[in-house]
């Protein structure tokens, strides 16, 4: 089960990613929610649930949709005294996601840090120590995956895992995400597989 009051904003914004969706052409680029999909959601927030994640990892935010899926895990695990730490430039999204996360009543369980997230994450590597995080997830400029994938692979635990969007679908990335899994499998201490829900998911297990 989800969280009561998490549930009650997820359902919100599911309708504004519906309306976006069939309304996209109305919708200007820099106001687009981009968020993943409720099935993308649900996965995710399984899995998390399954490893007993504490500790998260999230670069582009957007609204906070996918946020609110990863905080109802950690609240699932007891895992109060863990925390997502939440990577995005846009003041929109930021100011959106805040609201949503306090209505949702989580926001003291993530932490959002504005800015570029190359900048960022060299940032939390000098923060944190390596194996640290759980759950790191990548939803941001696709050109840039493979830099924040090796950003990434020290910070997460063995056992733990990073999970990237997009790998299917736009077709438009399919390029950048070819290059991506050639890349993200051609490291002999993980193990990589694309679960085609959606936008297509490539879920890498730390080894």
């Amino acid at each position: 089960m989800i969280d009561e009051k998490i549930q009650h904003v997820l359902s919100r914004l599911e309708k504004d990613i519906d309306y976006e969706t069939e309304h996209l052409g109305e919708t200007p680029s820099e106001k687009r929610l981009n968020c993943i999909s409720k099935n993308i959601g649900m996965f995710y927030n399984i899995l998390l649930k399954s490893i007993n994640a504490k500790n998260i990892l999230e670069i582009g935010m957007s609204v906070g949709y996918s946020g609110l899926w990863f905080a109802d895990a950690l609240m699932s695990n007891k895992q109060l005294n863990g925390q997502i730490i939440t990577i995005d430039r846009e003041e929109f999204k930021i100011d959106s996601a805040r609201q949503n996360f306090e209505e949702a009543g989580v926001e003291s369980l993530i932490k959002i840090r504005k800015g570029e997230a190359r900048k960022i994450l060299h940032e939390i590597k000098n923060e944190f120590n390596e194996n640290y995080f759980d759950f790191i997830f990548i939803d941001a400029d696709k050109e840039s995956y493979i830099e924040y994938f090796d950003l990434c692979l020290p910070l997460v635990r063995k056992g733990g895992i990073i999970g990237a969007d997009n790998i299917l679908f736009p077709e438009r990335f399919n390029e950048m995400m070819s290059d991506y899994l050639s890349h993200v499998r051609s490291k002999s201490n993980v193990q990589s597989v694309t679960i085609p829900i959606d936008n297509g998911e490539e879920v890498t297990i730390k080894l």
